[in-house]
């Protein structure tokens, strides 16, 4: 036999070899390399794709999936992952020899509580009040350290900020949305562009009790003189140890002491005293 029919017998019998290694899985891709899903029995989809030695797709490739702890992230045959309870759990896609493992984080998000639910941004263009928020689990119990992404559905209206700060634009309604994940809520902001010309706080001076609330009432008036009720305005504390105060104007006696209550609106200020015993 010559060099040349050895070759020819050869060759194909080379590349069938070729082509049989090549197509052993050698990885497999998923996305997204990681998960985090908010809210109990809300749900993410995985894809995954089998790719040869050569980092090519295997068109029959198709992986099993499971869960190391189904009770926190259930996983279905499709790669779809389902919350189940707070906590982290690995979820595996297997092919043959090969597989790929994704961290996912389950945190119990039901709701978003948002202060004041309806706010009446009352002052010049460009007038800005700070909205409060609350996170809570399924057990209505506060999660912490989770801030969400703020939205207003008109900025032509008004804007916020990434902190949830709330500025005028336009007279006019308008929503803002406070979203984590899939979970909203939301606040109706009701703009009425006038000047401000002063503020006035009520109570003047307060007393109260440690671990009681204390509300104050802040009321604004143009130039006419002519007061503006249920106005909204930016709270502060002159010592958040005493006492702090929400965006609603609620003051939190936490020891005894007294406190400063100063509210802005539109370059106004006023202020009143908190005596907390």
């Amino acid at each position: 036999m010559s060099f040349r029919r050895v070759n020819a017998v050869a060759l194909p019998l080379l590349v069938a070899a070729a082509v049989a290694c090549s197509q052993k899985p050698g990885s497999i891709d998923v996305a997204p390399k990681k998960v985090k899903i908010f809210g109990l029995e809300r749900s993410q989809r995985l894809t995954a794709r089998v790719l040869d030695q050569k980092g090519r797709p295997m068109e029959s490739g198709t992986p099993t999936w499971t869960s190391s702890s189904p009770g926190v992230a259930e996983v279905e045959a499709g790669g779809r992952v389902i919350a189940k309870k707070a906590g982290k759990a690995t979820i595996t896609a297997t092919f043959e020899n090969v597989s790929a493992q994704i961290p996912v984080e389950i945190i119990d998000v039901q709701a978003i509580d948002i202060a004041p639910p309806n706010l009446s941004l009352v002052g010049p263009a460009g007038t800005s009040v700070p909205l409060a928020y609350t996170v809570r689990d399924s057990h209505q119990n506060p999660v912490r350290d989770i801030v969400p992404t703020w939205s207003s559905t008109n900025d032509k209206i008004a804007t916020v900020s990434s902190q949830g700060i709330v500025t005028s634009v336009a007279p006019g309604n308008v929503n803002v949305v406070a979203r984590i994940g899939d979970v909203q809520g939301a606040t109706e902001v009701a703009v009425a562009v006038r000047p401000i010309a002063r503020v006035e706080l009520r109570p003047a001076t307060a007393l109260g009790r440690v671990h009681e609330s204390q509300r104050f009432q802040v009321t604004a008036y143009g130039p006419d003189g002519i007061a503006i009720p249920e106005v909204a305005a930016l709270y502060t504390s002159s010592d958040p140890s005493v006492a702090t105060v929400d965006s609603a104007g609620v003051a939190s006696c936490h020891k005894a002491g007294a406190a400063t209550i100063r509210v802005e609106l539109a370059g106004a200020k006023a202020e009143a005293t908190l005596l907390v015993n």
